[in-house]
């Protein structure tokens, strides 16, 4: 399976000595579930940047509704689900969608303690969690532009 996987500003074809590192699924979107489990993910993450972290809460809007959009369809779309995220808004580009932001060393800690929290949360294990926490950590460090 050659699953393409977006990081940064270019797709990264996934290369693996397993077919699916995942597990035994066809795709990561369909190992944690679909759609609704991503949602739920997401709303967690949110809430514990809303209660547990202020510097990532001031990079936010008053309003983060929209931001939980974009990041679910974007997790949809990345884990190999519907095209949500480039069918309205193009290439992620996200290191460029980031810049505008101060992301160092602790940003980034504390985005992926906030996402590793939420994945507990919504129970996420076994081989999914280790892909999601290898590949997620890789493209959160992506976006750190100081220090």
């Amino acid at each position: 399976m050659n699953c393409e996987l977006w990081t940064g500003t270019s797709t990264l074809a996934l290369v693996t000595d397993t077919p699916n590192p995942w597990g035994p699924f066809e795709t990561p979107f369909e190992a944690l579930g679909g759609q609704e489990p991503i949602r739920s993910i997401v709303d967690r993450f949110y809430d514990v940047v809303d209660s547990d972290a202020p510097v990532l809460r001031a990079m936010l809007p008053k309003n983060d509704a929209t931001s939980r959009d974009k990041l679910t369809a974007y997790l949809i779309e990345w884990t190999g689900g519907p095209a949500l995220y480039s069918a309205k808004r193009g290439h992620p580009r996200m290191r460029m969608r980031h810049a505008p932001f101060e992301i160092g060393p602790d940003e980034v800690e504390t985005w992926l303690a906030c996402f590793a929290q939420s994945l507990d949360d919504n129970g996420v294990s076994g081989e999914i969690r280790e892909f999601l926490d290898t590949r997620v950590a890789a493209l959160a460090r992506h976006m750190q532009n100081v220090g």
